[in-house]
């Protein structure tokens, strides 16, 4: 998870950090620019994230196993 304009944004792909940018600031915007606590949060608040941010996080996490 990440959030453009914040060291946060080195975090995600490019899709993830476009679809679940607005959650980030929405959900987790006081933890900024704590990545690690941004991440916590957003983790925390997954039932919250919009259908975007969500797709991306889920695809990406299946390429990741496809690499392993």
């Amino acid at each position: 998870m990440a959030v453009m304009a914040t060291p946060a944004a080195a975090q995600g792909t490019p899709e993830q950090r476009a679809a679940c940018q607005g959650d980030a600031q929405r959900l987790c915007g006081q933890f900024i620019p704590d990545v690690d606590r941004i991440t916590a949060c957003m983790v925390q608040n997954r039932r919250y994230l919009s259908q975007a941010c969500r797709m991306t996080i889920e695809s990406g996490r299946k390429g990741a196993r496809a690499l392993d």
